[in-house]
């Protein structure tokens, strides 16, 4: 008698939690689980947010537009099951042709995509399985069109986050910003000396460059953050320089460029490679810009 009512006990406890996980599968049961993708809980204060996979989860756009060059025929691409662009189909369409970026589709929300509609400043993407574009250092370049330019994806030219999946480069290069001589909110990875640097304003500020020989031709996360009173730079998740900023803002309203730093030094393209770029317009606190960094060493295996 004691066997069978244990049998009947334990097919309840099993008919039940059948029925929970048929609950679980359609009714959202745990509302405080974290979110499914890194930029979920992270749109305050964001200014653009790019990469070849998706980074939140209510984005139901197209991650890239590419041109064929073909034809010079384009199309949008979204994402497969491995939230990475979808390369079979991009290699489907393509056949043997080269492609190259038209536009990097903006997830934030806000509609600032990252575009080049003139052929051959198009920088080429590489349909990889780690994907990602590259400029050919001569007039390739993608550029985020705001009224106010630089001023509107900073807090007037002064404080501003980016972090990015990047591969370094040698070159006297401008990889992202705006620069019109010492007026810039730009940096350089890597400059012909092997160094880094960032200058989120007045040129040239003495905490400004690091060595970053070791990461060339490599794939690495950079942070480069302006703070009320600092600027800092990052790779790999590690504090690379955090020093005073003693110069004043950045006084430009030209538009942000990826790939060049938007002004009047057309001889300085980048050859930097890109899979990844976020920007705020804030100096996002250590925790955020360290989740967003971990994230990404986790997810493309940094």
């Amino acid at each position: 008698m004691i066997v069978f009512k244990y049998k009947i006990i334990i097919f309840l406890i099993y008919f039940i939690s059948l029925s929970g996980y048929c609950q679980i599968a359609t009714y959202n049961q745990y509302p405080s689980l974290k979110p499914s993708h890194i930029l979920d809980e992270k749109l305050t204060n964001i200014s653009f947010a790019f990469s070849m996979r998706v980074l939140e989860s209510d984005y139901d756009g197209p991650l890239i537009r590419l041109r064929r060059a073909g034809d010079n025929a384009e199309q949008d691409f979204g994402w497969g099951d491995n939230d990475i662009v979808d390369i079979a189909a991009i290699n489907a369409w393509r056949g043997t042709n080269n492609v190259f970026v038209h536009t990097w589709y903006d997830q934030s929300g806000l509609n600032r995509h990252a575009i080049q509609t003139t052929l051959n400043r198009q920088p080429r993407f590489y349909p990889n399985s780690f994907p990602y574009f590259q400029g050919d250092g001569s007039n390739d370049h993608l550029t985020i069109n705001t009224p106010n330019g630089i001023q509107d994806v900073t807090t007037n030219g002064d404080l501003g986050t980016v972090i990015g999946v990047m591969r370094a480069t040698s070159k006297s290069q401008h990889t992202f910003g705006v620069l019109v001589n010492t007026n810039r909110w730009s940096s350089h990875v890597n400059w012909s000396d092997q160094n880094l640097y960032f200058d989120p304003g007045v040129c040239c500020n003495p905490t400004r460059s690091y060595n970053n020989n070791v990461n060339l031709n490599v794939w690495e996360v950079y942070s480069f953050i302006k703070t009320n009173t600092n600027s800092i730079a990052r790779s790999g998740g590690v504090q690379r320089f955090n020093g005073t900023y003693i110069n004043g803002r950045c006084t430009r309203t030209e538009d942000f460029a990826i790939g060049w730093a938007t002004g009047n030094q057309p001889g300085n393209h980048a050859t930097t490679s890109f899979n990844e770029f976020i920007m705020y317009r804030v100096d996002i606190n250590t925790t955020e810009y360290e989740e967003i960094e971990t994230n990404a060493i986790t997810f493309w295996g940094l």
